[in-house]
């Protein structure tokens, strides 16, 4: 995806692109559990990905504690996709977003929950 997006000349859009990249393509394996296909593109001045999966059930934002692991895709989508959505298929569904604007993918974002938490005298493993 890194050199996709750099040859695209969007390296700006990288991270965002990636990280939303991973969770969609990472929601397709666990709840679909079928074969997937990937597409990404150029879109203007940014990147389009479509996420197809033999599924028909939509994504929908999930409710889980501050320190789950999981539930967070719909959150990371509306966060740091311009655009995102999805539509129905013949044989399951295609999730997709669009990043047009580069986004501060960690800054200010309490992806835990933990916002605040003195990690001070935490030592790295």
């Amino acid at each position: 995806m890194t050199d996709r997006i750099a040859g695209y000349g969007l390296e700006p859009l990288g991270d965002a692109v990636e990280l939303l990249t991973a969770e969609v393509v990472t929601n397709a394996l666990l709840h679909a559990n079928t074969r997937l296909r990937l597409h990404v593109r150029r879109e203007g001045a940014g990147v389009q990905v479509e996420v197809h999966d033999g599924s028909s059930v939509p994504p929908h934002r999930q409710h889980f504690s501050s320190t789950a692991t999981t539930g967070r895709g719909v959150g990371l989508l509306d966060d740091l996709a311009d655009e995102w959505g999805w539509r129905p298929e013949d044989d399951g569904k295609t999730v997709w977003f669009r990043v047009l604007r580069p986004r501060q993918t960690w800054s200010g974002t309490d992806v835990a929950g933990l916002d605040g938490l003195d990690l001070a005298g935490l030592e790295p493993t």
